[in-house]
């Protein structure tokens, strides 16, 4: 399957969102570690919720985005908490730091719940 290529006024609006780090190569979204986090988070408490709708609820505006893109993308991150834990997203032996306070009660969220 081709990727889609962004253009820089998508690329802008996808960078608006703070879930969101940057886009490469005009087409790869490096997502924050958090959101893929609460994505699964949800995704588990939440199974009536589709995927484009869990991307909806974090502001991200999923008209831009391939139409399959938020359901294999929140496959492969179920897949890989699965096989490897939490830890995965965020190493406990790398720092992450958290800027927003919407941030920091996610964070607290997802470390009591998952």
């Amino acid at each position: 399957m081709k990727r889609r290529i962004y253009t820089d006024i998508e690329i802008k609006v996808l960078k608006q969102n703070m879930f969101i780090y940057d886009v490469k190569y005009l087409r790869q979204i490096e997502y924050d570690p958090l959101f893929k986090l609460w994505c699964i988070y949800m995704k588990f408490n939440c199974p009536e919720l589709t995927a484009k709708e869990i991307f909806e609820r974090a502001g991200m505006n999923t008209k831009i985005l391939h139409p399959a893109l938020p359901r294999r993308r929140i496959s492969e991150w179920i897949y890989s908490y699965k096989k490897f834990g939490k830890d995965y997203f965020i190493p406990a032996d790398e720092p992450y730091t958290i800027n927003d306070s919407f941030k920091q009660q996610l964070y607290k969220i997802i470390k009591e719940g998952l």
